[in-house]
């Protein structure tokens, strides 16, 4: 299961967090960024009466993520990857990078509090 993906959040996450096969978590961190000018149109609900827009922006957002310049992440941990026993490990791996200035999306950061606190982490 991953918790987000380097494709989250528009894009714009620097992270791509997942429980690892042999129990733990792991963190890949982007060596670089998506740069969007201008930047990618807002979302669009899937339902029945928006399938036409929703595919249609799909398709743009795919035209545009495949031509889009990359901008190096000039941070402590660009590329790394860490391996971490736990979720509330990861969880403070996550709100360590964020205060770095990588972008990491807060659901995951929620979900990994929230299944540390299911398995009966402080």
């Amino acid at each position: 299961m991953s918790y987000c993906r380097f494709s989250s959040n528009q894009y714009a996450c620097d992270v791509y967090v997942y429980a690892g096969i042999g129990g733990g978590f792991v963190t890949h961190v982007a060596r670089q960024r998506f740069v969007f000018e201008p930047p990618l149109p807002p979302p669009v609900a899937f339902d029945e009466g928006n399938i036409d827009a929703f595919v249609r922006r799909s398709a743009e957002v795919q035209s545009r993520v495949d031509q889009a310049p990359r901008e190096p992440i000039d941070l402590p941990h660009a590329g790394e990857t860490f391996d971490d026993p736990d979720a509330t490990a990861c969880a403070k791996r996550l709100c360590n990078l964020r205060a770095l200035g990588y972008r990491v999306p807060q659901d995951a950061i929620d979900a990994l509090n929230e299944e540390a606190a299911a398995d009966g982490a402080p």
